[in-house]
C-alpha cells in the first residue's frame, strides 16, 4: 500500500474485458506497459498570491499530490522520453497544500474563509496551470483525454469545483470516488437483511450534504499511510480483544459507536471515544481480531489501511464507500461492513464470525 499503488491505477481495468473509455483504441493489457510523463509548470505559474511557491510533503494523506508524480521520478522506466509519446501525462501541482499554507499560515482558518482559501488556491493557482496545461501539444493530441489530476483533499474532485468542471474529461485520481453509487451496486453488508432498527445518522452522513463526482475514467487509489505490513500483522493467534477503535467523534456514526459500546462491559471489546499517540494505537490494533472503522469528516481515511496494515478486519460502517481496486480485490472478503443500526449488536454479530460459515 506503499508505493506499489501507483501501477495498479489503471490496470484495475485491464484486467477484465471491458469497453473502456481510454484516449485510444483498444484494452490496455497492463499499466506497467504503460509510459507516463510529468507535466511540470513553469516557473512564473508556480505562485501563490504573487509569491514563488514549490510543492512540498507535509504528511501522508495531504501530500498525495506531491507524493504520485515523485514517484515516477524515482522510478523513471516507467517514464515516457516526452508528453507527446507518453500514454499517460500527469500535470504536476500541489492545490492542496496551498491550501493548507493559506489556511494555517495566511489566516483562513474558519469555516467561511477555508470555504474562501478553496476558491483562491483554484482560480489563483491551479487554474492558471491547466490552462496552460490546455496549450501544450501533448493536450492538443489527445484534447486532455490522457491527462491525469490527483486530488488529495477528503472528498476529492468536489473540495475542488472549479478545477473539477475544467478537467472532468481528464482522469482524477482520489481516494474516494463515488461511494453512494458503488454501495447500493455491490449491496456488500455482511447481513443480508437490516435487523430492522432505525438509522441514527440518516440524513447526517458524510455525502449528505455535498455529493461526491466521480466520472467513469476517474480512478480510486489507497489513502497513503506511514505504517507498513509487518510480521506482527501476520500473527493471528496473540489477539485478545475482539474489537477495537479509537477516534474523536467528529461524525453522527462515531459518536453513536461512543454511546452504544464505549461504556461496554465485554472484556474484549475496547472502544475509546478519542485519539490516542501512535504507538498504543498500533500496539491496540495488532492485539484486535476486529476495527471499526467509520465514515468521519469523509468516508474514506487511513485509518482503513492503517487497520489491514496490522493484520486488523476492517468493520466498515459506511454510506459512500468507494475502494480501490474495486475489480481486482472482492472487498467482501477482507472487510466487514455493518449497518449504523447494528452498532449495539456488533460484538455478537462479530463473534459468530467464523471461517466456515460468513467470515
Amino acid at each position: 500500500l506503499g508505493w506499489s499503488w501507483p501501477l495498479a491505477i489503471l490496470s484495475c481495468y485491464a484486467q477484465e474485458d471491458l469497453a473502456l473509455p481510454w484516449h485510444y483504441a483498444g484494452q490496455l493489457n497492463s499499466s506497467l506497459h504503460a509510459k507516463f510523463y510529468v507535466l511540470r509548470p513553469p516557473p512564473e505559474l508556480r505562485k501563490l498570491q504573487g509569491r514563488d511557491f514549490e510543492c512540498e510533503y507535509f504528511g501522508h494523506m495531504y501530500s498525495f499530490e506531491y507524493m504520485y508524480p515523485d514517484f515516477f521520478e524515482l522510478n523513471r522506466q516507467f517514464l515516457a522520453p516526452s508528453a507527446e509519446e507518453a500514454d499517460f501525462v500527469v500535470l504536476e501541482h500541489c492545490v492542496t497544500y496551498a491550501y493548507h499554507v493559506l489556511r494555517y499560515g495566511a489566516g483562513y482558518n474558519t469555516v467561511k474563509l477555508t470555504w474562501e482559501a478553496l476558491r483562491i488556491v483554484q482560480e489563483s493557482y491551479l487554474m492558471p496551470i491547466i490552462h496552460w496545461a490546455e496549450t501544450t501539444p501533448a493536450y492538443q493530441k489527445f484534447q486532455g483525454r490522457n491527462f491525469v489530476i490527483v486530488f488529495a483533499m477528503d472528498k476529492g474532485r468536489v473540495d475542488y469545483p472549479i478545477a473539477s468542471r475544467a478537467t472532468q474529461h481528464w482522469h482524477a485520481i482520489t481516494t474516494v470516488g463515488n461511494g453512494t453509487t458503488w454501495m447500493k451496486r455491490n449491496q456488500p453488508w455482511l447481513l443480508p437483511e437490516s435487523t430492522g432498527g432505525v438509522d441514527p445518522c440518516r440524513g447526517r452522513t458524510s455525502t449528505s450534504k455535498r455529493r461526491l463526482i466521480y466520472y467513469e475514467q476517474d480512478v480510486v487509489v489507497p489513502v497513503p499511510t506511514g505504517f507498513e505490513w509487518t510480521a506482527a500483522a501476520d500473527d493471528v493467534e496473540d489477539r485478545h480483544l475482539l474489537l477495537f477503535y479509537a477516534a474523536s467523534p467528529n461524525s453522527c456514526i462515531r459518536r453513536h459507536i461512543s454511546r452504544q459500546l464505549a461504556e461496554s462491559p465485554d472484556a474484549e471489546v475496547l472502544i475509546i471515544p478519542k485519539p490516542i499517540p501512535k504507538k498504543p494505537w498500533s500496539d491496540f490494533l495488532y492485539r484486535s481480531k476486529f476495527c471499526l472503522v467509520p465514515d468521519g469528516v469523509s468516508s474514506i481515511s487511513a485509518r482503513l489501511y492503517e487497520v489491514l496494515l496490522h493484520g486488523c478486519v476492517p468493520v466498515l460502517l459506511t454510506h459512500a464507500f468507494h475502494p480501490p481496486f474495486e475489480r481486482l480485490v472482492d472487498w467482501r472478503r477482507i472487510a466487514v461492513f455493518l449497518r449504523n443500526d447494528e452498532v449495539a449488536d456488533a460484538p455478537e454479530i462479530l463473534r459468530n464470525i467464523t471461517d466456515e460459515g460468513q467470515g
